[in-house]
């Protein structure tokens, strides 16, 4: 009996105890991820008066307030709506009755000139400039509106396609009208999604506003590879095309909304099947039009808050996680052209308590696919701008010396180093993501065609005479 007691009293201990320390591992996963889940602050809190609601229902049937039927959309969609009682009639994707496609745009927008392009009468895009006139107007006055992403934690998806197609009719019919005219419609354009790139707050919304200001980038340099330039596209084109600054390089809030996503614990049977395959096919297309690895979205995905491996070892494991990412988190801040990886972060340090944890699954989420697309745009603002620079006069003749002595900002990010020139191909280069020159080659390297000003003759030297095949 006596022995029977004490086993009780042991058991009982054992219980009491135990509880105590998983609930204090709990408590610890808690307060490791309290800060990381802690949404931003709000800039504007009228929705209607704010351009992300706007983006939702820019294609809305025409007798429709596109930020009250947008930010209808969105509440519908989020998990929050689910509570929410209207007892008017909500907006939903129905009402979004405008389909546009690149169609239209491709044949101008890709085409060696585009500028030449532009210009002809019966190029296609005219006829889709008149029949969307509402979305054209639509996203002037967009491109106008303060911007707050209000999309943290929460689980939905904005126009995609439509939103390329039309940002490409508005530019194109700016140019087409003049060269001021597109200039300025371009100043806008590149003004307002490296504002969106700055204050995104998940990563697809970076990600689109990496799309558009890649399809601006790609514009400007083609008109840049021309012998002959407008004046206001070089004097407009060195200040749109400033290197990426802290903000637009930041994953900061993407990362986080992802653990804020992960922390909600709801199961994903739970939600609408029509919302899953619609943020399944958004996802899809920013993947291909972003030049994303098809698993991208995927990747980034936060482990599970509470694994069947037990609540000690994830309460290990979480502390690993969080320091992690913070760890990248200022890591993309800070410049770097690669992000640090679990191993180099977490160490050896209690490595045998969460290596089961941590094993269980691919466990380290992949943004450097991110953080690398956020270098490449980087690297395109900056031959962009070389392309202009190189384009002045010098009394340098050797076009490296140039690109060395431009300033490490124009250097390239992947290296750190100035950017490459060939000479037979006439082109500046970054290495790009592998950091091996391949001459160029525009399937790894990131390449722009360059026109290099006349050298100046530097005082008390020789002039040369002038020949025929010195006259440019």
């Amino acid at each position: 009996m006596k022995h029977l007691a004490i086993a009780a009293i042991l058991l009982w201990a054992a219980f009491h105890f135990g509880g105590m320390f998983f609930s204090s591992a709990d408590h610890a996963t808690e307060a490791a991820y309290s800060n990381l889940v802690e949404p931003p602050p709000r800039s504007i809190e009228n929705p209607y008066r704010n351009g992300y609601f706007y983006l939702f229902g820019l294609t809305a049937a025409s007798p429709l307030d596109p930020a009250k039927t947008g930010y209808e959309i969105w509440v519908d969609e989020t998990e929050d709506a689910r509570r929410s009682e209207f007892p008017e009639r909500r907006a939903t994707r129905a009402d979004l009755v405008y389909t546009l496609t690149l169609e239209a745009t491709a044949s101008s927008w890709d085409a060696d000139d585009p500028l030449a392009e532009f210009r002809k009468k019966d190029a296609p895009f005219h006829a889709a400039t008149g029949q969307y006139r509402i979305v054209l107007l639509r996203y002037d006055h967009w491109i106008g509106m303060p911007f707050d992403d209000w999309g943290f934690g929460r689980r939905a998806t904005t126009l995609g396609t439509d939103i390329l197609a039309v940002h490409r009719l508005y530019v194109a019919e700016g140019f087409a009208s003049s060269p001021m005219e597109g200039v300025e419609r371009l100043h806008k354009d590149f003004h307002l999604w490296r504002t969106v790139l700055r204050e995104a707050k998940t990563i697809s919304t970076k990600v689109l506003a990496q799309i558009v200001i890649d399809d601006d980038l790609q514009l400007l340099s083609r008109m840049l590879a021309k012998p002959t330039v407008d004046k206001t596209i070089l004097t407009m084109g060195l200040q749109l095309t400033l290197p990426l600054s802290v903000p637009e390089y930041s994953l900061r809030w993407p990362i986080r909304h992802q653990v804020a996503l992960a922390m909600k614990e709801r199961p994903a049977g739970l939600r609408h099947e029509s919302d899953q395959a619609r943020r399944r096919l958004y996802e899809d297309w920013l993947c291909r039009t972003g030049h994303l690895p098809t698993d991208a979205f995927d990747s980034i995905i936060h482990p599970p808050t509470r694994p069947a491996t037990g609540s000690f070892q994830w309460g290990q494991a979480s502390g690993a996680y969080a320091a992690y990412y913070e760890a990248i988190i200022k890591a993309s801040e800070n410049n770097v052209n690669h992000l640090p990886g679990m191993q180099e972060v977490v160490g050896t340090l209690h490595r045998g308590m969460f290596e089961g944890v941590l094993k269980s699954r691919p466990v380290e989420p992949g943004w450097e696919i991110f953080h690398g697309q956020l270098v490449e745009t980087d690297t395109r603002l900056r031959l962009a701008s070389l392309q202009i620079q190189l384009r002045r006069p010098s009394s340098q003749t050797a076009v490296p010396t140039r690109l060395a002595e431009v300033g490490s900002q124009y250097f390239d990010p992947f290296t750190g180093l100035p950017m490459l020139w060939s000479p037979t191909q006439q082109k500046l280069y970054s290495v790009g993501r592998d950091r091996l020159d391949d001459g160029g080659d525009p399937t790894f390297d990131i390449s722009v065609p360059a026109v290099v000003g006349q050298t100046l003759a530097k005082p008390g030297s020789p002039v040369p005479p002038i020949t025929r095949q010195g006259r440019r």
